[in-house]
């Protein structure tokens, strides 16, 4: 047999290679066998699956932020990486180019295992699909969603019942919205992701498993104007319960069979169901809609800006289950009913910015006025002196020219760091202007307008208090970043608002809560007269505070925190002293009022209360106003080098209603 020394040269390392492992010792070789098996047995790169529920089973309203569960599957060694889910914002509706928007998470995957996330994402434009990516060092997952197939254009009416006791709902042909059931564990835990719908309804359902976080979020959405079903079962102990009762405008004490005879129209025949179970309760609050033999039926209860519709009839079982008549009284009770707005929206655009970042006041917020004027004066000063020095024939022109350049040197590069690096210039200002709208029951809707000048090109990183319900960046086409702002959803409902900004450089958002603000405005009308009544328990001074009549100016100074003031003013018109009739105006005029300062008289006249405003301004209403001292931020930046102003403004709308003729 013949060979190469090209085939020997392996053979022989190979020899020598395992009379080296046989020679060594035996806990030598057994950490090399060790080795061995434990490289031969690591796993492969992480293959990461991705799942995604979107809405509630696949729905969700358009225009409203809806639940997105995502399930994250790794069939490979660990992964921690960033999990991103991106919609896009804007778009014709909203009067502007599509731009998107990054929602991220920090996931840490362990081999062989499943975690699920969730997200309340809010696109305004779903002609562009929706992405998800996982980013790692050890694999990467994409998938993208087509959000066209699930969304609905009228609320989502969601049915809780868990035990599965109520057969299938029907609500008749004429009803645009969709009823989808789900289980308690199923309900959202973040109240933004409830905003799109408009009834939850529960049935013989114990609400003792609601977590924490989902009691609140269905809370908020209550008291942000959204309306909560409960419907009596058999099964009355779980509606004792201390959970579900704080909902209740009844005490339920136990159940009855009666005769129902429910409203029909002109044209309907009356209808007699008998034996029918229902709850027998005591009424808290609220108003009772309907009763029979001395049985409260149907109980409504205001909740903030939300109702509580509470119906004692058990429509699960015989004889209500199998009456033909149910889709349609299920249509009245789950009517949506008058649409009460929280007010007219304040106005914020570039040109309402461009005037604050003009004015004196927000100038000084940046510019260090104090330090600039000493600068200017040293400097003139110092180059006064050098030519009365030259004048005085003292020194030579040749002498006199070597220190004016030195003199402009040392000044142009002394204040190029004083005012570039120091000086106490911030690297950027957080203004922030909030219009509290009363509303009934301490709950008022508040609208924050907010605006990011930055003066050094920098991240910025925005906290979201707890509570808020819409955060809308304004997009812009010119200063739009080349990189999708992030939004960071943390635990306890805890959020961050992360993007970049070039230098000179400003960005305006909006921003959306219900809170509880303890100032109780009540106004009466009668005959000519309006009886105010002003109770302060906010914890907050308020100034500046005025009345504007149709054609009166009533200002009110302070109200301070703790403070009542009780008034009467006339609403009849001022005469004219050349005729001595009435001069009929019927708008409130808001030019009239203006501030000391200019921050707070800009936002006045072209935010809070633009001259193209609500119609009802212009005619039967009156307009209260207060000013609220050292407001509470509901957006912050935990960062010295930015400068904050906040200001807030409680306004409440009175409709007169005096019923005049033309």
């Amino acid at each position: 047999m013949s060979f190469s020394a090209a085939q020997a040269a392996p053979n022989s390392l190979l020899s020598r290679c395992s009379t080296a492992f046989f020679n060594l010792n035996f806990p030598h070789r057994s950490f090399w066998l060790l080795l061995l098996a434990t490289l031969s047995a690591a796993p492969a790169a992480a293959q990461i699956a991705i799942e995604a529920r979107v809405g509630f089973h696949g729905v969700f309203q358009l225009g409203r932020p809806f639940p997105l569960e995502v399930e994250l599957s790794n069939s490979g060694r660990p992964a921690e990486g960033i999990l991103d889910v991106q919609v896009w914002k804007g778009g014709a509706t909203k009067g502007g180019a599509p731009y998107p928007i990054k929602y991220r998470r920090e996931i840490f995957l362990a081999a062989q295992a499943r975690k699920t996330v969730q997200f309340t994402v809010d696109p305004d434009f779903i002609s562009r699909p929706l992405t998800i990516s996982f980013t790692s060092t050890a694999g990467n997952g994409t998938r993208e969603i087509d959000l066209r197939r699930s969304f609905s254009p009228a609320p989502v009416l969601l049915l809780v019942n868990d035990s599965g006791s109520l057969p299938a709902m029907a609500l008749g042909p004429t009803a645009q919205s969709r009823l989808v059931s789900l289980s308690l564990s199923e309900l959202a835990a973040d109240a933004r992701a409830l905003l799109g719908v408009s009834h939850i309804i529960l049935y013989d359902q114990s609400l003792r498993d609601l977590s924490r976080p989902q009691l609140l979020a269905l809370e908020t959405w209550l008291s942000a104007g959204g309306r909560l079903v409960v419907v009596g079962s058999l099964n009355f102990a779980l509606y004792q319960e201390p959970v579900i009762s704080r909902f209740l405008p009844v005490r339920v004490s136990g159940t009855r069979r009666i005769s129902f005879t429910p409203a029909v129209g002109k044209d309907e025949t009356k209808v007699t169901i008998g034996d029918v179970w229902t709850q027998l309760s005591t009424p808290l609050g609220g108003e009772v809609r309907a009763e029979s033999q001395g049985v409260p039926l149907w109980v409504d209860a205001v909740r903030g800006r939300g109702k509580i519709i509470y119906l004692a009839l058990d429509i699960g079982r015989p004889p209500l289950s199998q009456w033909l008549g149910l889709p349609k009284y299920l249509q009245t009770l789950l009517a949506p009913g008058a649409v009460d707005e929280p007010g007219a929206r304040a106005e914020w655009n570039d040109a309402i910015f461009t005037q604050l970042i003009t004015s004196p006041t927000f100038i000084s917020t940046y510019v260090p006025y104090g330090s600039l004027f000493f600068a200017i004066v040293g400097y003139l000063t110092v180059i006064g002196l050098l030519s009365w020095v030259w004048q005085r024939r003292r020194l030579t022109t040749r002498q006199s020219l070597i220190g004016l350049l030195i003199v402009v040197t040392a000044g142009s590069g002394a204040g190029y760091v004083y005012f570039s690096r120091g000086g106490h210039i911030p690297d950027g200002v957080l203004l922030s202007s909030t219009v509290l709208e009363s509303g009934p029951d301490g709950v008022v809707d508040a609208q924050a307008n907010l605006a990011l000048f930055s003066t050094q090109p920098r991240q910025y990183n925005l906290q979201m208090e707890r509570g808020w319900m819409e955060f809308t960046p304004l997009s812009n086409r010119p200063r739009e970043p080349r990189e999708a702002a992030v939004l960071s959803q943390e635990g306890g409902g805890v959020s961050r608002f992360q993007l970049s900004l070039r230098e000179w450089d400003y960005r305006l958002f909006r921003l959306r809560f219900v809170d509880r603000f303890k100032l109780r405005a009540d106004f009466n009308v009668q005959g000519d007269k309006l009886t105010m009544k002003i109770d302060n328990q906010s914890g907050k001074d308020l100034f500046d505070c005025g009345l504007l009549l149709p054609g009166q100016r009533h200002l009110l100074g302070e109200i301070r925190r703790g403070g009542r003031l009780d008034k009467e003013f006339s609403l009849t018109p001022a005469k004219d002293g050349n005729n001595g009739s009435s001069n009929r105006i019927e708008g409130v005029n808001f030019r009239e009022v203006s501030f000391a300062n200019k921050t707070r008289d800009i936002l006045f006249h072209s935010s809070f209360f633009p001259r193209d405003g609500d119609s009802r301004w212009s005619s039967g209403a009156a307009v209260f106003f207060a000013w609220v001292k050292d407001p509470a931020p509901r957006l912050r930046i935990d960062d010295p080098r930015i400068q904050t102003q906040d200001y807030a403004l409680f306004r409440a709308t009175i409709p007169l209603n005096r019923g005049e003729e033309e």
